[in-house]
Parts: structure tokens; C-alpha cells; sequence
């Protein structure tokens, strides 16, 4: 009779894995965290000592030895589903356990509901604990009485002497919902409890605090649910743990940014705009008050409208200027859940010149006929030596033969877009621009034609790419713009050549209708067709691009390059050629650190064939650095290894530093200042803060271009590639209520992008997908005819076991995918985890094909309350 063993508690299970066919799960070196609890520590792995042929059947099994039932934690190659009820009491807190045997970490899949369909055998490797379907523990019970099984431990207490802390945690939220908390040693927590914070009108009687279940608990990150009894609304969180108490409060107001109407600054009776999470929950009740540092009284300012990613603002009229502290309510919870929202300055409008200059009186015709060129010129000269003033034109057709120049606090203005158009002809050799100005001017009412051109405006630069210093206050107003260099009865050849002439000028994007770089720029109105890209904002900020028609030509796409808030709304995008592209937000630059702070907010972006095809997406490839780092003073940390021989930029100031992997791992900051010591040769990067957590010889780091805060909410995508991503370094994006038709889908990657770059704390909300059958539009365009998806990508070009992942903290609920999508989750490897901790939760699925698929390169991924439909084809 086989001889059965029971081991637990053993410190270190190496020399226990010995047992026939446990070489089947030393794939892996590293240590990887079990994340589930149970009512007793003595939770065994079985395995069997008997027949090597058995393991083509029996695979390990978790067992709990007071309830007698199963939990499914196999998954070290392949797996068997065990089916069973399992009851909360399971999961009740206590210390953490880690398995040392390399096993993927677990997938919880509660409550899913699906077409029903019989109990199977599958082989993927990702684990699951299932606490929502029928079958009992039959299959353990043989196995027991049969002596087959062996029990050996592999479990050990997760001990640690560093202090848990919070890093991050998602929301918004509601009842029964999933919380993921990432942060530091949070395997040491045994104890997490709820509670709902009273809103004003219930008086302020404390709601009870609930303990709730604590799941997947691991040194670096766990979760729990709302529970599912709470009403909505503003919930605090404790977690509790033997060396230290943590807490949190869930749906409070997280400002990303703050705009005003004059950027960092606002007007007197003008209006301020809040972008982040939780900005408007109850708008009945939503405040913002402002509070002068002088001390004297405070301000309400009154509230405009919003919901939960923007809120809006206006001041009285009567307001003093000086600098204000902003504190914001999003309506929820009591006068302790107003937050700080940063300081902004009150000031005056900046004085206007009224002055008037009619280019008529300076010799303009505007027969459509004569050449304008010289009475424009004269007129803008007039206006310049009287320190500004508008140029005017009156109803007419102004021909134009050379570029022009707009001095400093100078507007061209015209009677009305349909009334005034300024002609250019067919150039042999155009001007770097049309109109182009460097700082405080602005163009409106007026339509401007032009053949073959370079760029038509030009905003804010010297030549070139370089931005000139201190440009600003660039206003873009109901100007329409057809400029195409194609315009007129071509030949093939003629064609060709201008092709070839314009790919050798302007490659992958042809020539810019607008480029605008500075603070404080206002595109709005405007109805845009070019030859190439149809908008190129760079190193712009406090921007607004609002209410257009842009339309992209042959090889243009819309580009947002190394710029910090900015207003992408309510525009049209849409591709004037077969060739055109969609855009996006990027560092493709190696003159900017970062592009942060963007909301793209319901637009819609159709009929886009050409190229990439992505309507909107994330791009920017390289790094700085990759490497081992430990902390070397308050806001410092210092490179133990080189930085990478061609770092993507010389300025480092304002890149992000994510640490990856070892002590700290899962923490964020942004790089303040580059240092060399001239001595020793040794490079430490000063933050903008002190991290939570010292680094140590454990410890690696990327430092790239900061792709940070970017809001893509409530937009239309129609025949598109993929409609929405963020693709390699993302972090804290929120892509949300977005709606498809016929495109590839919403997506976050991360990648090793010529270097690692991750993809942290992205989430997909409540995204639409109506028709999901699509032609070459996926992620990747060689396949042909696919569905669409709401995908969690990491694409690794390293196999080496143990790499940290690329892709983290990512949550996907209420997505609503009708027909022919599906969700999927692909980590790449098993024996190097590229995905961790993904909440898939609330999600409706459709008749297709796929419906849900995880990979084995993902760890620790929750599946909650999904509706599966029907598979097709099976």
C-alpha cells in the first residue's frame, strides 16, 4: 500500500519537490505569490508517489484539511478543472503564503455566467479559484482513498521587515465591486474592512465598518470587494497588518490637472476646468471653493457642469486677483471629503489693442484677381509699429503669392468664414509656411486655399521643429483651410514626382495644415483639409482643441508631441485620402521627456484606412535607462548600471521612473533633475518626491518618456484600426464610455519598445463595442478577418525567467461587447509572467468566438460577475 505523507509549514519545499513527476514544475527559479486565503495555514499541495503514469491525469490540487474540499491551485504545466462550491469562509484573512515551486500565481473567476456547457479537462496553465459553480470535491475523495496522493508542503509564511504601504488603487467604484490595491508588503495584511462614508444630508451618522474578504493576497498587491449592501458613494478602507495600519478612500475627487481660462491662470468671471477621477459624482451637491493665501474669505465658485472626469467652474466678476488654493467636492461624502486641488492665479484679461487695420486702405483689392500680397503686408507692418491691433479684411478673394508673417499682438481677422478667402497659387517651390508667427497672434473667420504648399500655419516655431522661447497666447478660430497639393487634372508621372518631392521633405506624415507649439493655444471651429497631417501640437500646453473638422491627406495623421493639458473635444476626424491615418498622443521627439495630462473627450474619428490606422492611440519608443538602482538620499536614487548608449532624449528632467522588479516594485515617480558626480563617474536621478519604499540591490528600474494621465472618454470610432490604446509606456490612463463600430478595439500593451516600457494602472470602463467583425483593424495587422477585442497586451522580446512584467494594476469592467468581440488577456510567457493583476469584472459578451481567453503569461487575474454568451461555432 502506497505510503501517504502530510507535511506542513515547511520553511523551504526544494528539497521536498522531489517526487516522481515534480520536475514538471521546476520550469520556474523564482518564487512566485500564491494569492489566496484559507481558514487554516495548512493548506498542502498533493501529489502523487505512486505511478508516473497517473500525472497524464491527477495534477496538484490545494486542500483544505477542516472542510475537506478542493480549490483548484494546479496550473505548473497543465490542469485539470475541479469544480466545486466554495464557501467565503475560505477566504478568510490570514498571514500570507508564498509557493516556492514556480507555479503561476492564481486566476479567481467568480460568478461568471455563461452559456452552460459540461465540465471539461483544459490544458491552459492559468490557475483559477472558483467560488460560484456546482461540483462537488468527488474527484479528491478517490484520490484519498485510494492512498494515491502524497502531501507535500510547499507553503511558507511570507515574511518581510520593510512597512506595508499603498502605492495606488482604482476607482471609481460601486457596490461589489473589485479593489485592486497595489503597494509594499501587503502580503504581511490579515484584516481589510469597508465603509461607507455618510453624505451631508444623512446627518454624519458613521456608517459601520465591514470586514470583507481579503483575495489575492501578495506582497506587492491584493483585493476586495464594496460590499455589495452599500449604497454609492464615498467609501473609506483599512487595512490592517502586524506591523502596521493602512487606509484609503475610494471615489474621492484625483485631479490629474487644473485649466483655467487663462491656462495656469484664470480671469475674473472666467472658468476653471478639474481633470482626473471622481472630478463630479453628485452634481447637485459638487463645489469648489477657493480660498486666498492672504487668508481672507473664501470663494464659491459656481459649478457648470460635468460627471466623473472633468468638472467645470465659473468665478464671479467681482473676485480680487491675486493666488487662491482650490479645494473640490464631487458631491459625495461630507465637508472632510473636499480635497485639495493646487493653487491658480486670478488675474486680469491681458489689455487688447482695439486698432483696426483695413488691408483695403493699404492697396489690398480682393477682386480675386489683382495680388493682395502687398496691401496685406503693408497693413500687418501698420499694425506692428502701432504695438498691435487687427489686420481686417473685408467680404472678398485676396490672392497671395508668398508667405506671411504675423508680428506679436497682431490678429488677422476677416468679415466671416464665408465671406473672405486668401488664395495662394501653385507653387514650384512653397514657403516653409503660409501664414506662420511666433508668439500672441491669432487668425479668424477666414478660408484659406492653396495648391502646393508646405505648411499652411505655423504657430509658435523659429524653423523647423524648435519651438520659439516663451511663445503663446496662439488663437485658431472658424478658419477653413483646403490645401491640396494633388488639386488639378494630374498625370501618373506628375503625381508621382510631387509625391516623391513631398515623402523627401515631410517622411511619414507630409506637410502640417497646423502646427502650433506654446501655452496657451486655442484651436476651435475650424474646418481643416491638407495635404499631410492635418494638426501637429508640440510641446504645447494649456491648449484647447475644440469643436473642428480635421481632416488628415495622404500619409497625415493628427499628432499630440510632448505636450502637458490639453482639450481634444467634440472633433471630427476623419482621413481625406485612402492613405490617411487616425493619430494620437506621443514622445516621438528626442527634444521632450513626456506627454502628459490630455483628454480626449467625444470625438468622432471615422473612415480611417491607411497605414497603422489607429484613430487614437499611444506611441513613443526608447529609454534612458534599465537597471538595478538603490536609494540614495531623500528623493534621490542612484544607477548601479550604465544608462542605455543612446538614451531617447538628452533631457531627462520630467521622464518617469517605474521600478519593475525587487524592493519597491510597483512604485512611480517622475525623474527632477539628472546628476553626474565629476569623481566618481556616479549618475543619480533627483525625484519629485521621496519614494515610499528604499531601494535596494533587489531593485530594478526604466526611466522613460512619461506617458502619463491621458483621459479618452465618451468618443465614436467608426471603420477604423484599432479605436483606442495605450500602447507601451502608459500610466493612470483611463480609457472610458467609448463606443465602436468596425474598428480593432481598446487596447493597453505593454512592450519592450526598444526598451522595457510598462503599461501601469490603465483602466477600461464601460466601452461599447457594436459591430466587432472587422477587416485587417486588429492589433496586428497581418491577420486578415478577426474580431474585435478589448485586449491586456505584453509583448516581450526577452524569454529569460523571472523578467518582471511589462503590463500592471489594469481593470476592465462594464464593457459591453454585442457581437463578434471578445476580451482577452495574453502575457506571453508562462516562465515570465508579463501581465499581473487584472480585474475583469461586469463585462457582457456576445455571441463570438473567443469570448474570454487568459493566457499563462498572466498572474493574479480576478474574473467577477461577466456574461458569457454563446461561443460560435461550437
Amino acid at each position: 500500500m502506497p505510503l501517504t505523507r502530510a507535511i506542513t509549514g515547511s520553511p523551504d519545499c526544494s528539497a521536498d519537490c522531489s517526487a516522481p513527476g515534480a520536475e514538471t514544475h521546476k520550469e520556474t527559479a523564482r518564487a512566485v505569490d500564491m494569492t489566496s486565503r484559507f481558514k487554516t495555514r495548512r493548506c498542502m499541495l498533493l501529489v502523487s508517489l505512486q505511478s508516473p503514469a497517473f500525472w497524464a491525469k491527477a495534477r496538484p490540487i490545494c486542500y483544505d484539511n477542516i472542510t475537506r474540499r478542493a480549490l483548484r491551485l494546479d496550473g505548473c504545466n497543465t490542469s485539470m478543472i475541479i469544480r466545486g462550491q466554495i464557501d467565503d469562509a475560505l477566504f478568510t484573512p490570514h498571514a500570507p503564503v508564498k509557493i516556492r515551486q514556480g507555479c503561476p500565481a492564481i486566476r479567481v473567476a467568480e460568478g461568471n455566467r455563461k452559456t452552460p456547457r459540461p465540465v471539461r479537462l483544459r490544458s491552459a496553465p492559468a490557475t483559477a479559484i472558483r467560488r460560484s459553480q456546482l461540483v462537488r470535491s468527488a474527484i479528491l475523495k478517490p484520490m484519498l482513498s485510494l492512498g494515491l496522493a502524497s502531501v507535500i508542503a510547499c507553503l511558507s509564511i511570507a515574511q518581510g521587515a520593510a512597512q506595508p504601504a499603498i502605492f495606488w488603487f482604482n476607482d471609481p467604484v460601486g457596490p461589489d465591486d473589485t479593489v485592486l490595491v497595489t503597494g509594499a508588503e501587503l502580503g504581511d495584511v490579515t484584516q481589510v474592512t469597508v465603509g461607507r462614508i455618510p453624505d451631508r444630508e444623512s446627518g454624519g451618522v458613521d456608517t459601520s465598518m465591514l470586514t470583507v474578504p481579503v483575495l489575492q493576497v501578495s506582497p506587492q498587491s491584493l483585493k476586495f470587494t464594496v460590499p455589495r449592501e452599500f449604497e454609492r458613494g464615498i467609501y473609506q478602507f483599512t487595512l490592517t497588518a502586524s506591523r502596521k495600519t493602512l487606509s484609503g478612500r475610494l471615489n474621492l475627487p484625483n485631479v490629474y490637472w487644473v485649466q483655467g481660462s487663462l491656462g495656469d491662470a484664470v480671469t475674473p468671471d472666467g472658468s476653471i476646468q478639474l481633470f482626473g477621477r471622481n472630478i463630479v459624482r453628485r452634481a447637485e451637491h459638487a463645489s469648489l471653493d477657493l480660498t486666498p493665501v492672504s487668508g481672507a474669505a473664501t470663494i464659491a465658485a459656481t459649478f457648470e457642469g460635468g460627471d466623473s472626469w472633468r468638472g467645470r467652474f465659473s468665478l464671479p466678476a467681482n473676485i480680487s486677483p491675486g493666488t487662491y488654493r482650490l479645494r473640490l467636492s464631487n458631491g459625495a461624502g461630507g465637508e472632510h471629503e473636499r480635497v485639495d486641488a493646487g493653487t491658480i492665479e486670478v488675474k486680469r484679461s491681458p489689455a487688447v489693442t482695439a486698432q483696426e487695420f483695413d488691408v483695403r486702405a493699404y492697396g489690398a483689392n480682393g477682386d480675386g484677381a489683382a495680388n493682395s500680397t502687398r496691401g496685406i503686408v503693408n497693413a500687418i507692418a501698420a499694425a506692428e509699429r502701432a504695438g498691435g491691433g487687427t489686420v481686417y479684411f473685408p467680404r472678398g478673394r485676396y490672392i497671395v503669392i508668398e508667405g506671411l508673417v504675423i508680428p506679436p499682438n497682431v490678429n488677422l481677422r476677416g468679415e466671416a468664414t464665408d465671406l473672405v478667402n486668401l488664395v495662394w497659387p501653385d507653387f514650384a517651390s512653397p514657403p516653409e509656411a503660409l501664414i506662420r508667427g511666433t508668439s500672441r497672434f491669432s487668425i479668424e473667420d477666414m478660408t484659406l486655399y492653396a495648391s502646393n504648399h508646405r505648411h499652411v500655419i505655423a504657430g509658435g516655431f523659429l524653423d523647423g521643429d524648435r519651438p520659439a522661447p516663451d511663445a503663446s497666447d496662439i488663437r485658431i478660430r472658424r478658419v477653413r483651410i483646403r490645401a491640396s497639393a494633388f488639386r488639378g487634372p494630374f498625370d501618373l508621372e506628375a503625381t508621382f514626382r510631387r509625391m516623391s518631392d513631398i515623402n523627401r521633405q515631410f517622411p511619414y506624415s507630409g506637410p502640417d495644415t497646423i502646427r502650433l507649439s506654446g501655452d496657451r493655444l486655442e484651436l476651435s471651429d475650424c474646418d481643416v483639409a491638407g495635404t499631410g497631417r492635418s494638426l501637429y501640437l508640440f510641446k504645447a500646453s494649456n491648449a484647447v482643441v475644440a469643436r473642428n473638422i480635421l481632416v488628415n491627406g495622404r500619409f497625415g495623421w493628427y499628432s499630440i508631441t510632448g505636450s502637458s493639458r490639453v482639450v481634444f473635444e467634440d472633433n471630427q476626424v476623419t482621413a481625406g485620402d485612402l492613405q490617411g491615418n487616425g493619430g494620437g498622443i506621443n514622445t516621438l521627439s528626442n527634444a521632450v521627456s513626456a506627454s502628459e495630462n490630455v483628454y480626449v473627450g467625444h470625438n468622432s474619428f471615422k473612415g480611417i484606412y491607411g497605414l497603422d490606422r489607429e484613430a487614437m492611440t499611444t506611441d513613443g519608443p526608447g529609454g534612458y535607462y534599465y537597471g538595478h538602482a538603490k536609494t540614495g538620499g531623500a528623493q534621490q536614487v542612484l544607477l548601479r548600471d550604465p544608462p542605455v548608449q543612446y538614451p531617447v532624449s538628452s533631457d531627462w528632467t520630467g521622464a518617469a521612473l517605474l521600478v519593475v522588479d525587487g524592493t519597491g516594485a510597483g512604485e512611480a515617480a517622475r525623474v527632477a533633475k539628472f546628476e553626474r558626480d565629476p569623481t566618481s563617474s556616479q549618475i543619480g536621478l533627483r525625484l519629485d518626491r521621496t519614494l515610499q519604499v528604499a531601494l535596494d540591490a533587489t531593485s530594478t528600474i526604466t526611466v522613460v518618456q512619461a506617458r502619463q494621465n491621458y483621459l479618452v472618454v465618451g468618443n465614436q470610432f467608426e471603420d477604423c484600426g484599432v479605436a483606442a490604446q495605450s500602447y507601451g509606456t502608459g500610466l493612470n490612463h483611463v480609457i472610458a464610455d467609448n463606443t465602436s463600430h468596425r474598428t480593432g478595439g481598446f487596447f493597453a500593451i505593454g512592450l519592450f519598445y526598444n526598451h522595457f516600457q510598462p503599461s501601469w494602472q490603465v483602466q477600461l470602463l464601460n466601452n461599447r463595442i457594436v459591430e466587432g467583425n472587422i477587416y485587417r483593424a486588429g492589433a496586428s495587422r497581418s491577420v486578415l478577418s478577426e474580431e474585435s477585442a478589448i485586449g491586456v497586451h505584453a509583448y516581450r522580446t526577452d524569454i529569460k525567467p523571472g523578467s518582471p512584467p511589462l503590463v500592471r494594476a489594469i481593470i476592465l469592467r462594464g464593457n459591453r461587447l454585442e457581437q463578434d468581440a471578445h476580451i482577452e488577456i495574453k502575457g506571453s510567457l508562462p516562465n515570465a509572467h508579463g501581465v499581473r493583476d487584472v480585474v475583469i469584472e461586469d463585462n457582457f459578451i456576445g455571441a463570438s468566438r473567443v469570448g474570454l481567453t487568459i493566457d499563462d503569461g498572466v498572474t493574479s487575474a480576478i474574473e467577477r460577475r461577466n456574461v458569457i454568451e454563446r461561443r460560435i461555432g461550437r
